[in-house]
């Protein structure tokens, strides 16, 4: 059994739902290195020197050390010299800030990539949460390799390429099945919406859609879920003022098992997204049994059923209305697939692959 220590600048949210799952579900030893979540870009800019300095006080030796890409690695290394120098890394990338949506009328802040670049060169490993993710990643390394004055070295992209996985985050699904139910097939389908109200996710994209659909005088219920985040979208706060009674739920679930309830309740799932590393609240509604309705790019087709692609994944504003229309109208029961695609990111099977790549990386050579 190895000791690892798990160094994550943004202890909050999802980022700590994978480090807690992974603690849980790993064979191995995790101490914690951490920091509350806060403002993303605080954590970027300070964290590696906040936590250099609480590292001081853990005074173990580790067998390896797990980062996210919220740490500016290099700093963190230097700040803790010579402490680290042999201890394998494994570098894990959740997001990534070459590709990550930008608020309009904010510029690109190339600081922010050059962490995740630098600190994927520093790493011996660098595992993505998806295949998506690191031909995302990797493409934007290449695409700025072309651009003058840029400050890559081009022969490390290959060195990252060669050093990469593929580790999936573990959700954790089980704990679910207590609030199963069917959905009510008597009243008007549900649609629900389980993601954060920001502009990365494009509500205004979900809210047109359901006004439209709502005008042609389809029958349909709609849950808004997830978390307002800090600027929430006018268009999700004016839903219920535009839909009516059709608004069955609006806000924040505190409770897990309201949210499971509302999931295992659900006919529908959608996400109009500009950008999905991964996606777990669509693995936690794929589980519970929703028919998706998601953007044809990112990770959602391999997270939906090769089989429902045709059906659920759209290209543009009006195949998202069409796809949308079709499922109210014909509400396929798809639940044994949809079931069956999220069960493969269930911590009992993932898991074992992250200790595989735990062992992996402790035999593996270190950088020199």
């Amino acid at each position: 059994m190895a000791r690892v220590l798990l160094v994550e600048p943004f202890y909050g949210g999802s980022h700590k739902a994978f480090a807690d799952g992974l603690a849980r579900h790993s064979e191995h030893e995790f101490v914690f290195l951490t920091l509350a979540d806060g403002e993303w870009r605080r954590r970027m800019r300070r964290g590696a020197q906040e936590l250099a300095a609480a590292a001081r006080e853990v005074s173990s030796a580790f067998d390896l050390i797990l980062a996210t890409d919220m740490l500016d690695l290099p700093v963190f290394l230097a700040l803790t010299r010579p402490r680290f120098s042999h201890t394998p890394i494994l570098l894990y990338m959740h997001e990534n800030q070459f590709t990550y949506p930008r608020l309009k009328g904010t510029t690109f802040n190339s600081w922010f990539g050059q962490i995740n670049y630098l600190s994927a060169c520093a790493a011996d490993r660098v595992a993505f949460n998806s295949e998506f993710h690191r031909q995302d990643f990797l493409g934007a390394l290449r695409t700025l390799a072309w651009q003058p004055n840029n400050w890559l070295v081009e022969s490390e992209i290959s060195a990252i390429a060669a050093k990469s996985t593929v580790l999936p985050v573990g959700v954790e699904l089980s704990w679910m099945d207590a609030q199963r139910r069917e959905p009510a097939r008597d009243l008007p389908p549900l649609i629900t919406w389980n993601h954060r109200w920001e502009f990365d996710k494009s509500p205004e994209v979900f809210a047109r859609a359901l006004v439209r659909l709502a005008e042609e005088g389809l029958a349909f219920r709609v849950a808004i879920a997830g978390e307002r985040g800090l600027n929430p979208s006018p268009a999700l706060l004016q839903l219920p003022s535009l839909l009516g009674d059709r608004v069955l739920h609006h806000g924040y679930l505190e409770s897990k098992d309201a949210y499971a309830r509302l999931l295992w309740e659900s006919d529908i799932v959608m996400s109009t997204t500009r950008h999905e590393f991964f996606g777990v609240a669509m693995v936690e509604a794929l589980y519970c049994g929703c028919f998706p309705v998601a953007p044809n790019r990112y990770n959602y087709p391999f997270l939906v059923p090769d089989a429902l692609h045709a059906r659920s994944l759209w290209e543009t504003e009006a195949d998202l209305v069409r796809l949308l229309r079709s499922a109210i109208c014909e509400r396929p029961d798809v639940r044994a697939a949809t079931r069956a695609s999220a069960e493969r990111f269930d911590w009992l099977k993932v898991g074992p692959k992250w200790d595989e790549a735990i062992a992996h990386c402790l035999h593996a050579p270190t950088r020199p």
